[in-house]
């Protein structure tokens, strides 16, 4: 009771400093943005959760952390990852690179050697896999499509604001090892003997009107947008849960129980803005479930 009725206090008491939040949220963030308000104290957690190609992602993220005012922004980066898109910001800020010229087959070529060069604990398979998941990040930027626009807007946002930039994601080098243990060559060899597996949950609509969709089409960016939403986010994942239930282990799950862990590092926060791919939202929703209370009428 006594829960209850601080939490009115404080929802009546705070909803006039975050009213616009909630007008935009209704009309433009509804599918995307989760409010979560702590049950023990004032806090107050918003995940906006994005699509990584996605334009209007990076321009969410702006208006969100631009409304709210956080002292701590939170992003699904790691210290290798964060200081490879400062260097990119870097080099396009001093005019060194252009978006416009990219090269797929330079930076693969760069991207193999920057993995082999590298002194870590990775075997073959993990560097292979490294390689892979950079290249194909290294293709999106050759197509027009910058991954990871949201997390340059939030690293700017943060020190405009001189907010706390927390780095709330594992290693990546430790996420590509967590796959590598997973998965074994009889899983992968199953994959591709059998396919895909009957039975199981469907892909969600718009992911399969975005897959028939022409690449870098017009009809292609509006059936990404379309697929960026928790519903469709949470079909295509128990898709993916069925069919490579160890890969979203290691990728999705894991990873989960990190950014939540990151959250609850942050004690003396009083208003957090986490930047996130939109299928780690829910996850970390239901982690914080004991602490938190989502906001429904927030992003309803």
């Amino acid at each position: 009771m006594r829960t209850s009725a601080r939490l009115l206090s404080f929802s009546l008491s705070k909803r006039r400093a975050i009213s616009p939040f909630f007008s935009k949220a209704r009309s433009s963030y509804s599918q995307t943005v989760a409010h979560l308000r702590s049950l023990a104290s004032e806090k107050e957690i918003f995940l906006v959760g994005t699509s990584h190609v996605s334009k209007r992602s990076a321009q969410e993220t702006e208006d969100t952390i631009r409304l709210i005012k956080p002292d701590v922004i939170a992003v699904e980066l790691c210290e290798e990852r964060l200081d490879q898109l400062k260097e990119q910001m870097k080099e396009e800020g001093d005019g060194k690179k252009e978006r416009e010229n990219k090269s797929f087959l330079r930076d693969f070529f760069a991207i193999v050697k920057n993995v082999s060069s590298q002194k870590s604990d990775m075997g073959a398979l993990d560097a292979c896999l490294a390689i892979a998941l950079k290249a194909f990040y290294a293709s999106l930027k050759s197509s027009g499509m910058e991954p990871g626009e949201e997390f340059r807007v939030a690293i700017r946002e943060a020190a405009r604001l001189n907010a706390k930039l927390v780095l709330a994601d594992r290693d990546v080098n430790k996420t590509l090892m967590a796959l590598r243990r997973s998965v074994s060559v009889a899983d992968v060899f199953g994959w591709f003997v059998h396919g895909e597996k009957k039975g199981g949950p469907s892909l969600p609509p718009e992911f399969e009107k975005m897959a028939q969709s022409p690449w870098k089409s017009a009809d292609m960016e509006d059936n990404m947008e379309a697929m960026k939403n928790r519903k469709a986010v949470a079909q295509m994942k128990k898709y993916m849960q069925f069919q490579f239930p160890k890969i979203m282990a290691a990728m999705v799950h894991q990873r989960d129980d990190v950014m939540a862990e990151a959250i609850r590092r942050e004690k003396e926060a009083e208003r957090i803005v986490m930047v996130v791919g939109l299928a780690h939202v829910d996850g970390i929703v239901e982690r914080l479930s004991g602490e938190y209370m989502e906001v429904m009428n927030s992003i309803e």
